[in-house]
């Protein structure tokens, strides 16, 4: 999907913003899983508006690096005040402007389903990385019981076609010679109240009609 072709950019915040829960969750499990004192450099892969990235570097005390091919979505995060070191910059995932060897840590939060070819983004992943590197993937898989396809049972096809098995990531990465270290089915709080949910429900209806508007292009 092309955000730079859909307004997606300006609402995506209020849509999925980084709630003060899901910053608490995700600092407990990167303190659990990665050794702090190990990382100095953090790439926010498909970073979108940087939502992940303050607390990337304000969690493990490192510069990140949030790269994005949508220009959109990259404008938006360097509107965002920062205090922590984090830069921005546009690149495709398949195709890292960085040296081999020169990153701690790569975070990916819900890019996969995206990626055309995830087996050289590992491939790429891997030559980024330093011996002993870690790579953090945050996706859905078609094994995850999601509440959408429950209300809207159409949607159903359209994960399974667009949603990535977890065997699928392991054997993509696992080729490009990473070997699993810990996985856990995180279930998250869309809203705390029901207007809440609804208005999320609507903005994030952006994504599916963006998909549906891709389709109609390629037929």
């Amino acid at each position: 999907m092309d955000y730079d072709q859909s307004g997606i950019a300006t609402t995506y915040d209020e849509a999925r913003a980084l709630t003060p829960a899901r910053w608490r969750r995700w600092q407990y499990l990167l303190s659990a899983h990665v050794e702090r004192t190990a990382i100095s450099l953090v790439v926010d892969l498909g970073c979108g508006t940087g939502r992940f990235s303050e607390m990337l570097a304000a969690e493990l005390g490192a510069r990140v690096i949030g790269l994005d091919p949508s220009e959109k979505m990259i404008d938006q995060a360097r509107r965002k005040p920062v205090t922590s070191p984090v830069a921005f910059g546009r690149a495709s995932a398949h195709e890292l402007p960085l040296p081999d060897g020169s990153v701690d840590l790569v975070f990916m939060s819900q890019i996969y389903h995206h990626l055309p070819d995830p087996a050289a983004v590992a491939r790429e992943c891997r030559r980024v990385l330093r011996v002993g590197g870690y790579v953090c993937i945050r996706t859905g898989t078609r094994e995850n019981d999601v509440v959408v396809p429950k209300f809207f049972p159409a949607v159903r096809a359209m994960l399974d076609a667009d949603l990535p098995s977890s065997d699928e990531i392991k054997s993509n990465f696992a080729t490009a010679d990473f070997t699993p270290r810990y996985h856990e089915i995180v279930t998250e709080v869309v809203a705390p109240d029901w207007p809440s949910f609804v208005r999320k429900s609507a903005l994030r209806a952006d994504s599916f009609l963006a998909r549906l508007s891709d389709t109609d292009h390629r037929i």
